[in-house]
């Protein structure tokens, strides 16, 4: 894995969703840490470009319900667009809605775009796109739109007892 970059401590690794998921990453004997990336930076190419990796290997996370009100968990990689029709066809599940802001606020602890799958009070079933899994690191949300961690693809479904999910 290539080297973490250079952050400054600010009040976004106080947040308590990133308290979380640095928690968890301890707990869990992970390889990565929480970093924190510069306000600047708008959308997942410009995290790409900021962290030298190739856009496939920085992860977008979504919350989803099912018709019966099950909550499920979806990391994708930011070049697979996640369409919740075709992922319910994977699933078997008859229709999947994307939560809200609210909503992934209440299972999460953080806002909408930037939901960690780690720390949550309540962990919730994870599918986790195959199309991460050559890249060598993966950059994934950490609970704030400017909080990141580093991980691998296996390390990511052991760390989250998720599943690898084709989406694209």
């Amino acid at each position: 894995m290539a080297t973490t970059p250079a952050s400054t401590h600010l009040p976004v690794l106080d947040v308590p969703a990133v308290e979380s998921t640095a928690e968890a990453l301890l707990d869990l004997d992970a390889a990565g840490e929480v970093v924190e990336v510069p306000p600047t930076l708008r959308g997942p190419a410009e995290l790409a470009r900021h962290l030298g990796v190739p856009l496939a290997a920085v992860a977008a996370t979504a919350v989803l319900r099912t018709r019966e009100d099950r909550h499920l968990f979806v990391i994708s990689s930011a070049t697979h667009p996640l369409v919740a029709p075709a992922l319910a066809a994977v699933l078997c599940e008859p229709e999947l809605f994307r939560g809200d802001d609210a909503d992934v606020l209440r299972r999460t602890g953080s806002v909408l775009g930037a939901a960690s799958p780690l720390g949550l009070a309540d962990p919730l079933p994870t599918f986790v796109d195959v199309a991460l899994a050559p890249h060598p690191e993966v950059w994934v949300p950490a609970g704030h739109p400017h909080a990141v961690f580093r991980t691998r693809y296996d390390e990511l479904l052991r760390l989250t007892g998720g599943h690898p999910v084709e989406l694209g």
